[in-house]
């Protein structure tokens, strides 16, 4: 029996809750296996947007099941407001990017008056199980904010740290502020920022923050007790934020490629988590992404939000 996070997540799911997923131009053969995978699970429903004919060829049986949809839209902005107006009027819980550039998507989420941002700051949050050390750690952000300043990293860190609590309830989590080492100078400005968004966190009482801290200090306990490191964080970290988008996707590809960490990400701090991958990730990779998105939705309450367009739309 596989006990590891990744081994637990489908069965975690609550069966009498189903989540519908809308997915703007769903014609893609990885994302169809996932969706066709959740729906099978009896975890998922979908809203499904694009070409109907690519799509039920794609999605065989699926398409044809109660609890999917097939809405026809031949322009990409067009069908990502429609996957939006979708969760906005409660006939979608979640959306997961399709064949969209994730410009276009992001666009639309982030539009004022018909997009679905909720917190000040959305960020990427990437989720990973090392083969070697079972248990769900977080990396953001490896594909959104480029060089975040200290309180855009602070923004990351409190949408990291609501989504880690979804999983991991009851213990504050251990979030790591990378840099190159553990010293603040101004030669080496993300030990700067570092500093600056661990003071901003210091008395918070629901995560405990370090940083500077060096990656080798924040995930193993040998090197604190070479190093006498004395920190809070023991080689024990739950969350890394990097400093830059460049650290943190070579970061994300490393334990992708090298590693082979099973993984899965997303966008964090709308209304409703917005699954997004990367196109080279692999079928478990999108289907890991998928579940974890209908976690999150069930653990934050599964509410249906009240109508915002007119109705008929």
């Amino acid at each position: 029996m596989d006990t590891s996070f990744f081994g637990r997540l489908a069965g975690d799911l609550d069966r009498n809750r189903l989540c519908r997923v809308a997915v703007p131009f769903a014609q893609d053969e990885a994302v169809s296996y996932a969706v066709c995978e959740a729906v099978r699970l009896g975890v998922a429903g979908a809203v499904l947007i694009g070409d109907p004919a690519a799509i039920r060829e794609m999605y065989g049986e699926t398409a044809s099941h109660p609890a999917v949809k097939i809405v026809a839209e031949t322009d990409a902005a067009k069908a990502c407001q429609t996957a939006i107006d979708a969760v906005r009027e409660g006939n979608a819980e979640i959306l997961m990017k399709g064949l969209v550039p994730t410009a276009v998507i992001l666009k639309a989420v982030l539009n004022s008056q018909r997009g679905l941002k909720k917190n000040p700051v959305l960020s990427h949050l990437a989720f990973f199980e090392l083969p070697t050390q079972p248990g769900l750690k977080l990396l953001t952000d490896p594909a959104l904010n480029i060089a975040p300043d200290a309180e855009m990293l602070v923004k990351e860190v409190e949408n990291a740290a609501e989504a880690f609590r979804i999983f991991v309830p009851g213990r504050p989590p251990r979030v790591a502020l990378l840099a190159a080492n553990e010293k603040v100078s101004d030669k080496v400005p993300s030990t700067v920022m570092a500093g600056l968004a661990a003071q901003a966190l210091s008395q918070r009482e629901d995560l405990v923050a370090e940083g500077p801290i060096s990656l080798d200090l924040a995930c193993s306990a040998d090197s604190c007790r070479i190093k006498k490191y004395k920190g809070r964080i023991q080689g024990n970290a739950d969350i890394l934020v990097v400093p830059r988008i460049e650290t943190g996707n070579a970061l994300y590809k490393s334990l992708q490629y090298l590693v082979r960490a099973r993984m899965g990400g997303m966008i964090f701090g709308a209304r409703c988590p917005i699954v997004l991958t990367s196109r080279a990730d692999d079928n478990a990779t999108k289907l890991n992404s998928l579940l974890l998105g209908i976690r999150l939705w069930q653990g934050a309450g599964a509410s249906k939000p009240e109508p915002t367009l007119a109705a008929g739309r």
